[in-house]
């Protein structure tokens, strides 16, 4: 256990380990996040400019521009349009990558890459060369992480507009649709799974319209039913402890990021980050408490540490709508995301 754990260390937990000190957290904001998912520093009141039903401007590199509704733009493959409420032009939300690529959230799967992917089904080649791209196509993980963080999507919209918050719910309705699916599209396919982003699509433009839950219910659980069929098209039955760590890790990581691009100083100024982070880590801990068999089978230690770290990481986030100021620093969050990862050290090695 202590040699899996300073390999951990040794690979992908070094950065986060930094944490404790603020080195990252300051990198990441110095950097303008560009191993994030939504690469690019926000422009607007608080750093995020909403326009529209929803609509949010993004700047920096690989920026989106939501711009109420209208007409959307994502550079996915082949740069098609689509043409659904929340007017939306991506650029790539940074690790997501509008283009088709998946980045920093997703490394876990790639070849010789952060956390690798030789845990998964023991292949090691998914994913690529190190440090290249991700493909739904070829890494079913890859392809899990993506059908899960559109559920984090949606547990953060269902979330805010049962409670009432449907303002803030709204966007979160197109997000699975506009930077989600974009990168899972080609797997979908691969995988004969055809139902899901209509659905998507649907929900999507119905989203400016919504005003209680009542108005979207059935078009959500349509959408739901759809993800969870495409979860289920990954053949081989059970998922590997490994392949399960992964997933969860990838939604976690970009949970953290969410909350450190959410935050100037001490306050929450780019609301819909800091509620997407809350929804991947909601996604998160469904998943593993799916799989949790096939990890307590192979580990019940470790599956306790895991428990315990993840509830100490979804401290950060302890409602829908974001606090007044945060309750955990950046910098402490970064290093609950290392002891998480470090707990999960016995699936991946």
């Amino acid at each position: 256990m202590n040699n899996q754990k300073l390999k951990l260390w040794t690979g992908i937990g070094m950065a986060t380990l930094l944490a404790s000190s603020g080195a990252v957290a300051d990198d990441h904001k110095s950097g303008h996040h560009d191993d994030m998912m939504t690469s690019g520093s926000h422009g607007g009141e608080g750093g995020e400019h909403h326009g529209g039903e929803g609509g949010e401007r993004h700047g920096g590199e690989g920026g989106e521009h939501h711009g109420g509704e209208g007409g959307e733009n994502h550079g996915g493959e082949g740069g098609e349009q689509h043409g659904g409420e929340g007017g939306e032009h991506h650029g790539g939300e940074g690790g997501e990558q509008h283009g088709g690529e998946a980045g920093a959230a997703f490394s876990y799967f790639a070849a010789g890459g952060e956390g690798g992917e030789g845990g998964e089904g023991g292949e090691g080649g998914e994913g690529g060369e190190a440090g290249g791209s991700v493909s739904a196509v070829e890494s079913d993980g890859a392809y899990v992480a993506m059908l899960k963080m559109m559920q984090g999507h949606l547990m953060a919209a269902r979330e805010l507009i049962k409670s009432g918050e449907v303002a803030e719910g709204r966007p979160h309705l197109t997000h699975p649709w506009i930077e989600v699916y974009p990168m899972a599209e080609a797997g979908l396919k691969h995988r004969g799974q055809k139902e899901l982003g209509g659905r998507l699509q649907t929900l999507a433009e119905k989203a400016g319209q919504v005003e209680n839950w009542g108005d979207i219910n059935q078009e959500f659980q349509a959408a739901w039913v759809a993800a969870e069929e495409a979860l289920n098209s990954v053949g081989g039955g059970e998922p590997s402890a490994a392949t399960v760590s992964k997933v969860a890790l990838s939604l976690t990581k970009q949970a953290v990021l969410e909350y450190d691009e959410a935050l100037d100083g001490e306050q929450f100024v780019a609301v819909h980050e800091y509620q997407d982070g809350r929804g991947f880590v909601l996604s998160a801990r469904d998943y593993l408490d799916r799989h949790k068999a096939v990890l307590k089978k192979q580990n019940k230690e470790a599956w306790r540490d895991v428990g315990k770290a993840l509830d100490e990481l979804q401290k950060a986030w302890p409602t829908a709508v974001p606090p007044e100021q945060p309750v955990i620093p950046v910098a402490d969050l970064y290093s609950a995301q290392a002891r998480l990862e470090l707990a999960l050290a016995p699936y991946l090695y």
